[in-house]
């Protein structure tokens, strides 16, 4: 009786590179130039967090960053905190 099963074949190893990354915009800490970026006035429509204790949201590039309102500086990226529905 002949032998019948799946033969073992190996596909060939794709080297796969992840995209290249551009730098961020802004760094933490920045301060940025009055007038120079949109202010995310409809937060909870975007799934965010409330802005509160003095600071606000920013669009930046395709980023969304917490800022300090009063001295524009950048306190941290919030994008990942954006629901499915962030342009």
């Amino acid at each position: 009786m002949a032998a019948i099963g799946a033969g073992c074949a190996t596909a060939p190893v794709r080297k796969v590179t992840p995209p290249p990354t551009e730098p961020a915009p802004v760094n933490i800490g920045d301060v940025l130039e009055p007038g120079q970026y949109s202010m995310v006035m409809n937060a909870a429509y975007y799934g965010l967090p409330l802005p509160r204790d003095g600071w606000v949201y920013f669009r930046i590039s395709r980023d969304v960053y917490r800022v300090d309102y009063r001295t524009l500086t950048v306190l941290e990226r919030a994008t990942d905190e954006t629901a499915r529905n962030w342009p």
